[in-house]
């Protein structure tokens, strides 16, 4: 066989198998994704219901101080997903070795620092809150210190589930999240019904975060040990300057993505407390959406790390393209029952009193998260190529615009002013992406911009048409927003629009043999 016809079918070989991978990753992601938003759905109204709204809004916040501990991941969790899907595939197990163990090594430095920074931050609860009731404040201090030590304690451990990610082995890491997320959601239920407080909750979170950290360990000896080997107490040099030069700039988008995301709710708390728990609740909605994206697309990242060194540029963008489209799709499908139903779904989920309120952010959330997820797909492409540092500019752009309308907008208006800023955020980190990132990232992904736009944005957006028809009409505060009939047009316009021109030929035949595939599947198990 002529060399270049016996290269190009090993890169078509690649792409099928890195293919099959990514959705078997997808497939496997949205299992726990969905049985998550079980837990989600069912967790938050019985919170609502149980806690007053200071309460409430005291526990979110306790979660999200918490939650700041991972910023302190400095994006080495992506890169040793990276980096231990290249060693896999060159059959580089010492290299692999010295990555990982030194990765641990260096997210238990950061540990200590982040328990410093967390006990910092609980004894300014004040200052930080003080709007809060005085009789909440002990309890959320002592709140954020067991769930800030706890994920300040699993923030190494974190390594052992990235290397099942580099591996595209997504199951054991799926169990272990499926099972914490309704162990704890059980425990906390069953504490409120035994009329438990903030402190005994937070225990419990603390006491599964160890609970997972320590099974992803167990998991990585018993599963994945052969393949990738680590040992405590171990620091590589050449390991650790090739992190830090991948995850430098990568944790620059870390800080930019806790302004973007991980702000909002604590700056609500500080400057409209009162507000902090209804604002909450529609994040909750959003991340959940958010994260069911993240689940599907996710994968996307081992699986271009693999092939980069086999792909043209060209072909790259072509799939960054290609993907973005999906991703368009989805994201809109996703969000457009959380903007038009938001009132009566809300009221569904968490009652009428917290859905008046909370209707609006969420509304506002969706659309510009819907934005944001557009380019989603390119930056998966850029970070597992390495071209972060091209791409910078794009991430600071949003986090700048998104924190300083947010602090402004708060003031004036309230809890909508945050919502606002992430919208208009959005839009800038998205033209930034298409006018300055694409630009600089053409020799590793190479994207016809204009054509991203046509074909990669615009044409899936499409989908929006009927709901931008109707929506003049729409009673956001009621039940039922429209008459039935109307709301069969709507769905019907929708999907058929969705199918015709939202979707090429090709995307339609993938469909149609998918589905061709699972119902002969089912047949025969039948």
């Amino acid at each position: 066989m002529h060399p270049a016809t016996l290269h190009r079918t090993s890169i078509h070989r690649l792409l099928m198998s890195n293919k099959r991978k990514v959705l078997q990753g997808s497939a496997a992601n949205v299992v726990r994704m969905l049985l998550s938003m079980l837990v989600s759905l069912v967790l938050p109204p019985f919170l609502v219901h149980r806690l007053t709204a200071a309460e409430y809004s005291a526990w979110v916040l306790i979660l999200q101080m918490s939650s700041y501990v991972y910023l302190l991941d400095l994006g080495l969790q992506t890169a040793i997903g990276k980096f231990v899907a290249e060693h896999d595939t060159a059959g580089d197990r010492d290299a692999s070795h010295h990555l990982v163990s030194t990765s641990f090594t260096l997210l238990g430095g950061a540990a200590l620092i982040a328990g410093i920074g967390v006990m910092v931050m609980a004894w300014h609860v004040p200052e930080l809150f003080r709007q809060m009731p005085p009789a909440l404040v002990p309890e959320v201090r002592l709140g954020v210190i067991a769930v800030g030590l706890s994920t300040a304690f699993a923030l190494p451990f974190n390594s052992f589930s990235a290397i099942f990610t580099g591996l595209q082995r997504y199951a054991f890491p799926t169990i272990v999240a499926i099972a914490v997320r309704t162990l704890s959601a059980a425990t906390l239920i069953a504490l409120l019904l035994m009329h438990g407080g903030l402190v005994q909750m937070a225990l419990v979170m603390a006491g599964f975060n160890v609970a997972a950290a320590l099974a992803l360990f167990l998991g990585w000896r018993s599963y994945i040990r052969e393949r990738v080997d680590f040992s405590f107490l171990f620091f590589h040099r050449g390991s650790a300057v090739r992190l830090g030069k991948y995850a430098s700039v990568l944790s620059l988008w870390m800080v930019a993505m806790l302004l973007i995301n991980g702000l909002d709710t604590v700056i609500v708390g500080h400057y409209d407390y009162r507000n902090t728990g209804f604002y909450a609740i529609a994040s909750n909605v959003t991340n959940v959406m958010l994260g069911l994206i993240s689940s599907l697309f996710g994968p996307l990242l081992p699986a271009f790390s693999s092939m980069q060194a086999g792909t043209k540029p060209d072909r790259m963008g072509d799939l960054c393209i290609q993907t973005s489209r999906y991703c368009a799709l989805l994201v809109c499908l996703l969000g457009l029952p959380l903007i038009l139903g938001a009132y009566p779904l809300l009221s569904l989920w968490v009652g009428r009193q917290y859905a008046a309120h909370c209707a609006i952010y969420l509304q506002v959330l969706v659309i510009g998260n819907i934005i944001r997820q557009l380019a989603y797909p390119y930056v998966i492409a850029v970070v597992a190529t390495g071209q972060q540092h091209l791409a910078t500019i794009s991430a600071i752009a949003e986090a700048s615009v998104n924190i300083i309308l947010s602090i402004v907008l708060v003031q004036r208006f309230g809890a909508i002013g945050v919502a606002l800023g992430t919208l208009v955020g959005a839009v800038v980190g998205i033209g930034a992406h298409i006018l300055v990132s694409m630009r600089y990232t053409r020799s590793t992904i190479l994207i016809p911009r204009s054509r991203f736009v046509l074909a990669g944005m615009l044409r899936p957006l499409l989908i929006l048409t009927p709901s931008l028809l109707i929506y003049p009409f729409w009673r956001p505060l009621n039940i039922l927003p429209a008459q039935p009939i109307v709301l069969a047009a709507w769905v019907v316009a929708t999907v058929a629009i969705g199918w015709t021109i939202s979707l090429n030929a090709d995307d339609r035949q993938t469909v149609k043999s998918a589905f061709s595939r699972l119902v002969y599947w089912r047949l025969q198990r039948t």
